[in-house]
């Protein structure tokens, strides 16, 4: 997957929430943490898989370019298991790195 080299304005970003310190959600959006404060306001703006929890806090995110690039990086976070979006939450990869792993 090719990633622009110097984001554009209107660049998407991939954002990672940790969700009751349990559950991770993933999504995309020109800015995360806007996003993050529509998922902890509920409805009508946050998603609704999110607005069972309380606890929401954003625990990783990277500019992924234009919102195809980010919606395919986003479909390849979500297939992956626990164990490995928690790494990816430690090591805060950024995108060429994160994309390098995807692609293993």
């Amino acid at each position: 997957m090719k990633i622009p080299e110097h984001p554009i304005p209107e660049s998407w970003s991939v954002y990672l929430l940790l969700c009751d310190r349990k559950v991770i959600y993933t999504g995309i959006a020109k800015d995360p943490q806007l996003r993050l404060s529509q998922h902890q306001q509920g409805a009508p703006l946050g998603a609704k898989f999110t607005r069972r929890f309380k606890n929401i806090e954003l625990v990783y995110h990277t500019i992924a370019g234009d919102r195809s690039a980010a919606s395919k990086i986003e479909y390849l976070i979500k297939k992956l298991p626990a164990k490995t979006k928690h790494q990816i939450i430690k090591q805060q990869p950024d995108c060429e790195t994160l994309c390098n792993w995807l692609e293993q």
